[in-house]
């Protein structure tokens, strides 16, 4: 704030409350996630965007830079213990991220679809989670690597 000139009172004047402030850095958050998804899925090959999109998600790269990747991984089970309004973007993101995997699919509209979905981006968050949690730099390795092994094998 003190780069930008603010002071903390001319900062948290911007909102009208506490709760709007984290609901819009949340809705930031995820807004620059869902572009950097976009984005990787747009310069995929054709029949390849998921697989391009997972690998991106599940790289080394994503586990290092907790600042600028995926709110849903960073925040963690803290999510769940934040006000209304944050929950609110977070559930957004997650169903525009289930919907844009499940797009991916050539069953796109089907329910089964709508499940591998949910189930891949269940396991891509929960494995990057664990890769970030674990102290051990191969084992980090391995949770990261197993999931992306599990979810570009046929039929997922």
């Amino acid at each position: 704030m003190k780069e930008a000139g603010l002071t903390h009172g001319g900062f948290y004047s911007h909102f009208s409350s506490r709760e709007a402030m984290l609901a819009e850095a949340a809705r930031r958050a995820c807004a620059e996630s869902a572009a950097a998804v976009a984005e990787v899925v747009a310069s995929a090959p054709p029949g390849q965007a998921l697989a391009s999109m997972l690998g991106a998600y599940l790289s080394r790269e994503h586990l290092e830079r907790v600042d600028v990747g995926c709110p849903l991984a960073a925040l963690g089970s803290e999510t769940s213990r934040q006000v209304p309004e944050v929950r609110r973007v977070a559930t957004r993101h997650i169903k525009e991220m289930i919907d844009l995997i499940a797009r991916q699919s050539p069953d796109w509209g089907q329910p089964a679809a709508h499940e591998r979905a949910m189930v891949i981006i269940a396991t891509m968050v929960g494995a990057l989670m664990l890769s970030r949690a674990v102290d051990e730099p191969g084992l980090s390795d391995s949770l990261r690597e197993a999931a992306l092994k599990f979810l570009t094998s046929s039929g997922h």
